[in-house]
This record gives C-alpha cells, sequence and structure tokens, in this order.
C-alpha cells in the first residue's frame, strides 16, 4: 500500500500563527509531524488494527484541521519566521529587603520559581530548570526547549509551562511533554490540582492564561 501525506498550513500575515501539520498514512501506521515552519517540529506515530482505521482516523485529523483554518500547501515555499512575543523585564524591587539566605545565579531572567519543603525550583528564559536544596546547592538540573515561565508542584508533580506554548512534566530523569496548550501561547501561570480516580491512577488538570 502506496504511503500517503497531506500537508497543510497556518500562517496569518498579521498574527503570529505560522505553522504546518502533515499526516503521512502507511498501511497500518499513522504518523502525524505538526510544528513551526520551518522546523522541523515534532511527530507522533500510531499502529491501527486495519489500514482502513489509519487512513479514517487521519481523514478526520485533516478535517478538523481544515475546518481551523488550515489550508493545503506545498513544504518549502512558506519561510520560517521568528516567533513574536510579549516583552517581559524585570527591575529591581524598591521593597525592604528581606534577610538573605544564600543567593543563586541563574545565568538568564528567572520567573518560574517554586519553593516546597524539599526543594527550590528556579526557571529562567533560557529553558533552564534547577533544582536546589534550601542551602542553594543543585541536586538536579533540566533543558527545556524555550523559556521558563513559571512552575508549579502537585504532591510528587513538579510542572513547567514554556514560552513555546507546552508544559513539561519534571518529574522523571527526564523531561517529557504533559500538555500541548499553543504555540502562540504565554504560559505565566499553572494550577494543577490531581485527585485519584482509581487504585492506580490519577487525572492531571492545568489551567494558562493567553495573551
Amino acid at each position: 500500500m502506496a504511503e500517503e501525506k497531506t500537508y497543510l498550513e497556518l500562517s496569518e500575515a498579521s498574527g503570529s500563527s505560522h505553522k504546518f501539520y502533515e499526516v503521512i498514512v502507511n498501511d497500518t501506521q499513522l504518523t502525524i509531524r505538526y510544528g513551526r515552519i520551518g522546523d522541523s517540529g515534532q511527530t507522533q506515530t500510531k499502529t491501527y488494527p486495519t489500514p482502513d482505521k489509519a487512513k479514517a482516523d487521519a481523514n478526520k485529523k485533516i478535517k478538523e484541521k481544515l475546518a481551523k483554518g488550515y489550508e493545503h500547501a506545498v513544504i518549502g515555499v512558506r519561510q520560517k519566521r521568528p516567533v513574536t512575543r510579549r516583552a517581559v523585564t524585570s527591575t529591581t524591587s524598591t521593597a525592604q529587603q528581606a534577610p538573605m539566605l544564600w543567593k543563586f545565579n541563574s545565568n538568564s531572567a528567572a520567573f518560574g520559581i517554586f519553593v516546597d519543603s524539599d526543594r527550590c525550583w528556579v526557571g529562567n528564559q533560557a529553558g533552564q530548570v534547577f533544582a536546589l536544596n534550601h542551602q542553594g546547592k543543585v541536586i538536579n538540573q533540566f533543558k527545556l526547549p524555550d523559556g521558563v515561565k513559571c512552575l508549579v508542584a502537585d504532591d510528587i508533580w513538579i510542572s513547567a509551562g514554556c514560552d513555546n506554548g507546552n508544559v513539561y512534566d519534571l518529574t522523571g530523569k527526564l523531561p517529557r511533554i504533559a500538555y500541548e496548550i499553543d504555540e502562540n501561547v504565554d504560559i505565566f501561570w499553572l494550577d494543577i490540582q490531581k485527585w485519584f480516580i482509581s487504585s492506580f491512577g490519577c487525572e492531571r488538570w492545568c489551567h494558562h492564561h493567553r495573551s
């Protein structure tokens, strides 16, 4: 069975949307590739019981994207362009300074900070996330693909909201994408709640601020 590819783009001349969505059906396998135009993007692959089921799901996804304004396009015609983001600046506080326990050089502007009973989490605009103990010593760190604007913990979970519109789960050894909100959303805060739905699993939700 021949491989079938469908390539779509959504590009707004006066907006920040400039992204692609590619659907590839190969027998029982469906591969979705998406991201900003000019980038390699992210890839997800799923295998179905039959080629017809793979094709049906592919058609459903294509129809959903066309309804959102995507159009059929040719790779390479539109060129990559920079992401327009709202500038965030910080100034020295004029409030009375509290006693300093320790100082940490975050290497870049740090907007994401979360402190719990075990650690102090710091995320900077370069995408670095540091976990420090309460004496200011780095005990773990992660590198995310874009600037970190907020960090929040819920029990054992720790999550980071980034400028690329993704929320990353930092609970394991390597960061993973927990939520793909929207590349055009600046995530300045998160509120994550957890509750058990069975003896073995839980559901987690996040709220985001759209700028």
